[in-house]
């Protein structure tokens, strides 16, 4: 409880939910996303235990953890001490000593807590969102459907199905877009085309085998090649000599202007300027002429060079040529054989185009077989999971009833339904809950009480219930639905002896005889003098 004192009439920041924080930290949440690890070190050296004592099967358990040791945690028991390698080690232990009666498998140690240690940062927005709403952890409903009986495996087969339908549905994808990428074709069309690729790889391949077979083959084949290479080559370098020799052209003689036509019609113009302009001009067509003889001497060496060395190979691709043809004489194949380099060229390229869009097509074949066992396999699981909440029918109405008379008593009617129905959506099954006017902040918190505390109370989902329910500053809620709230719990509720509630409340939103009425339950009381950790601090940035 946060109280008031002398100092201040603050009930907040007295460390209430902090307390809560080191509850869930000794039972082996995850230090990163915990409080504790903001604490300073001087307020709280990051050697020191945190030691939880608790109740299991009538066995007495000391939980000890440290900051600075956190993933190897130590449970005593009977004076003997165990240490954990492990947070999943000890988590899995605890699982085992928490539902050793349980002839269903249970969820996990952490995940079974979850609904049962909500803290405030959850906002208690819904019955099945239990965590930190910043940390976007999806819904899990493993541990509510354990509580009331139904069987967690078929859950988690239906689930793994979904996962491994999207995962499959991913991958068909790429093979897809593979196929388009590689054929520009659907794959249903593409399959048409594997067999003409295979035909005409099989055609290629008598080809060659009918080289292989004629006498003299080996003996020629790797000249045949290297000689295909080599005109491949020449012929390359010719094009190119060529393509030169048309660019390095002759520049073509200036066409004559008379100079004495010029200079008679500057005379004209003017008696003193026209030997002037006449004798400039025969000065400047002279020097043009030296420059354009200078240019044409250069090119015509190089077109002369050009022309050598093309005349050059284009001897040299005659030679090789009639070398070529000789040897295919030997191989005697009738024309029938354009490039022996080609057709291995082609044959290797068909058949690996082939052999890649045959994968393909398989994978795909393999990814759809899969996908439909997958689906047959949710649909068959999903049909069980339904018979699996009909025959928890009891089981649920005497909850939803559990649900009205808690609701009757806060809410003053019975305007309250429950339900769990299987979905066709990802999240395979629904816990519905509806009170009276709810939809607001502060009525579905009351909504998330009233499920919680049924969950505990109700004969049926008492019995696989572990006993402890935790809630960090729920009753944000108008005054008379806290006051019903307070009053059901100590007039109403009937806890058994192995059964515990903690929750966390501001004393001023208390009138005097409700105060005095739970002050008997009051374990801490926490005040601006005297906080949780008897200090102030600022908690530390990461």
């Amino acid at each position: 409880m946060g109280v008031k004192d002398e100092s201040s009439n603050k009930t907040n920041g007295v460390g209430k939910s902090l307390s809560i924080e080191f509850l869930h930290f000794a039972l082996l949440s995850n230090l990163s996303k915990s409080r504790v690890s903001l604490i300073p070190s001087d307020i709280f050296p990051p050697d020191t235990e945190v030691c939880l004592d608790f109740e299991v099967d009538g066995k007495n358990y000391t939980l000890r953890r440290s900051p600075n040791n956190s993933d190897e945690p130590k449970l005593i028991c009977n004076g003997k001490q165990t240490t954990f390698s492990s947070i999943a080690d000890a988590s899995a232990y605890l699982r085992k000593r928490l539902f050793s009666h349980s002839e269903m498998q249970a969820p996990s140690f952490r995940a079974m807590l979850g609904p049962l240690m909500r803290d405030e940062r959850s906002e208690f927005k819904s019955i099945v969102g239990c965590y930190d709403t910043s940390l976007r952890i999806p819904d899990n409903y493993t541990p509510h459907l354990f509580l009331f009986g139904l069987d967690v495996e078929v859950y988690s087969s239906i689930r793994a199905a979904i996962t491994e339908i999207d995962e499959l549905t991913k991958d068909i994808r790429k093979i897809k877009d593979n196929v388009k990428l590689l054929r520009q074709k659907d794959i249903s069309d593409a399959r048409s085309d594997l067999n003409e690729l295979e035909s005409e790889v099989e055609e290629i391949e008598r080809s060659i085998d009918a080289l292989e077979n004629v006498s003299g083959y080996e003996f020629v084949k790797d000249d045949l090649i290297r000689l295909e290479t080599n005109l491949d080559e020449l012929r390359r370098k010719k094009s190119l000599l060529s393509q030169k020799l048309a660019r390095t052209k002759i520049i073509a003689e200036a066409e004559k202007i008379d100079a004495q036509e010029i200079g008679e019609f500057f005379e004209q113009i003017n008696e003193r300027l026209g030997d002037l302009i006449k004798k400039d001009l025969e000065q400047v067509y002279a020097f043009k002429a030296k420059i354009d003889e200078f240019q044409n001497q250069l090119i015509h060496e190089r077109r002369n060079v050009i022309s050598e060395e093309i005349t050059n190979l284009t001897r040299e691709i005659n030679v090789i040529d009639r070398q070529y043809t000789e040897k295919l004489k030997i191989l005697d194949q009738q024309g029938n054989l354009k490039s022996l380099k080609q057709t291995y060229a082609a044959f290797k390229e068909k058949a690996d185009e082939a052999s890649q869009l045959k994968a393909f097509i398989s994978r795909f074949e393999d990814l759809e077989t899969q996908k439909q066992k997958a689906r047959t396999r949710k649909e068959a699981d999903l049909l069980q999971f339904q018979s699996d909440i009909q025959a928890c029918k009891e089981t649920l109405a005497s909850f939803e009833h559990s649900i009205l008379d808690i609701h009757e008593y806060i809410q003053g009617n019975k305007k309250a339904s429950f339900e769990i129905k299987p979905t066709s959506k990802k999240q395979v099954v629904e816990i519905v809950m509806r009170i009276d006017d709810d939809g607001s902040h502060s009525v579905e918190r009351e909504k998330v009480f009233i499920y919680d505390i049924a969950l505990l109370l109700n004969e049926h989902t008492a019995s696989r219930h572990p006993g402890v329910l935790v809630h960090d500053n729920i009753f944000d809620v108008d005054q008379d639905t806290l006051i019903r709230s307070i009053k059901f719990l100590f007039e109403k509720a009937e806890f058994a002896k192995q059964q515990q509630y903690i929750l966390t409340l501001n004393s001023d939103r208390l009138e005097s005889d409700i105060r005095a009425l739970i002050m008997p339950a009051v374990r801490a009381e926490y005040t601006k003098q005297k906080r949780f950790l008897k200090a102030h601090y600022q908690e530390e940035r990461k």
